[in-house]
């Protein structure tokens, strides 16, 4: 098959991801046509990037891929809508340095460790005392959607009583075509439409900057130690930031500080389910927990894939792409490349190296939460191979319609305790 051969087809002109990711086809698509241009219905087409290699160069290479020409979403939208929805990931160097450094050193691994560890700690040992009470019940609603929160709440200073409002209207920004957390957008594209300048054209977006708004005049003169404090004194090139740029600020935060986790511990809980020997391995040695926590993160991919724009006329590979294309880089494709991982569909907890790109193929873009998210994964799953026995499957897997993020909406377990 020829690379420049034209596909009516692609995973994004699937509806969702309800029955699985559809790993062999993006086995064949490594194989047979790693950099494929795919026609749109809605849009002037764009390149399939499906190869390791490929998505990592891609990736890093900000100056001839860009975040901000286009965002990082498939859908396009008009240029005063995505300025008015840009947040940190939709932007390139140097803005995008710029942005970053406002955050930047609350994320380093030596903050997180100092300042979460007893937090998370804590918050693990409580949520599981809970959710363990009873031999069965549901890993997402009852710990994996429960844990992000939390510490989501805490690092904006969100009051308890509205996290669960936040939580919510996270889940319908990210999941618009899912009608269990979206249903104002999941079948009404003339809704999608409506709101395209807010993110994720979803009115969620609308709403989560509503409430960034009002906890920012309420916090005006009483500021506290936590990250929307931060940003509401930080400096970005000598000057304040705006309230758009703190309103999407706020609004990638919630996305990233809680969906991504709750996917990934989602994912890992399955695993474990569906693997009991490496659940063995992890209790009888607990050094394994990192390389666990690692091949976990390679495991579930929780970003399918983000978009990016050709600055210039170039190559992938040996594929020539002009200026102006669109491409779609595939997170999830890359991360069971078997030139890269050997037997990419065994879960190994042992597995080292594990240059999984589940927060990013490096470059200014690698996830600015990855030691939060690691850490608030590593507690969770050392703690759960210290109390559980074993872990079984007790109902269906409900798998969120989407196939931007990866997420598990319910999870029914049954567990027996150490």
């Amino acid at each position: 098959m020829s690379q420049t051969q034209v596909h009516s087809h692609d995973a994004l002109s699937d509806h969702a991801f309800e029955d699985g990711v559809p790993y062999e086809y993006f086995d064949a698509a490594r194989r047979e046509d790693p950099v494929r241009w795919i026609e749109e219905e809605d849009g002037p087409g764009y390149w399939s990037v499906t190869r390791y290699a490929d998505v990592v160069a891609v990736t890093r290479n900000f100056q001839q891929f860009s975040s901000e020409t286009g965002g990082t979403t498939r859908e396009d939208i008009g240029h005063e809508d995505l300025l008015a929805r840009q947040t940190l990931i939709d932007t390139d160097p140097p803005l995008h340095t710029a942005m970053r450094r406002v955050l930047s050193p609350r994320f380093t691994p030596g903050n997180v460790h100092k300042e979460w560890v007893g937090f998370v700690e804590e918050l693990v040992q409580k949520t599981l005392d809970q959710a363990f009470s009873r031999p069965g019940f549901d890993w997402v609603a009852d710990v994996a959607a429960v844990i992000p929160m939390i510490v989501l709440g805490e690092l904006l200073g969100v009051p308890t009583e509205d996290r669960a409002y936040l939580k919510a209207l996270g889940d319908e920004m990210i999941a618009g075509a899912d009608p269990d957390h979206a249903p104002r957008t999941a079948d009404s594209p003339e809704n999608v439409k409506e709101n395209s300048g807010y993110p994720f054209s979803s009115p969620a977006g609308r709403d989560i900057w509503k409430y960034a708004d009002a906890l920012r005049d309420r916090r005006d003169g009483n500021l506290g130690h936590d990250v929307f404090s931060l940003l509401m004194t930080g400096n970005l090139n000598g000057r304040k930031l705006t309230t758009r740029e703190l309103d999407n600020f706020f609004s990638l935060l919630v996305v990233a500080g809680n969906e991504t986790t709750r996917m990934a511990l989602s994912h890992g809980l399955l695993a474990f389910a569906q693997n009991p020997d490496q659940f063995r391995r992890l209790k009888e040695d607990p050094s394994l927990l990192n390389t666990a926590v690692e091949e976990v993160l390679r495991w579930a991919t929780p970003i399918h894939h983000f978009r990016r724009t050709a600055l210039v006329d170039t190559t992938i590979g040996e594929t020539a792409i002009k200026a102006g294309d669109k491409v779609i880089i595939w997170y999830a494709s890359a991360n069971r490349d078997e030139t890269v991982f050997d037997a990419p569909y065994t879960f190994d907890i042992s597995r080292k190296p594990n240059p999984h790109v589940a927060f990013g193929g490096g470059g200014p873009h690698i996830c600015l939460g990855n030691s939060l998210a690691r850490l608030e994964l590593q507690i969770v799953f050392r703690e759960l191979a210290k109390r559980v026995e074993t872990i079984e499957i007790d109902g269906q897997v409900h798998r969120l319609r989407s196939n931007l993020t990866h997420g598990i909406k319910e999870l029914p377990v049954r567990l027996t305790y150490a």
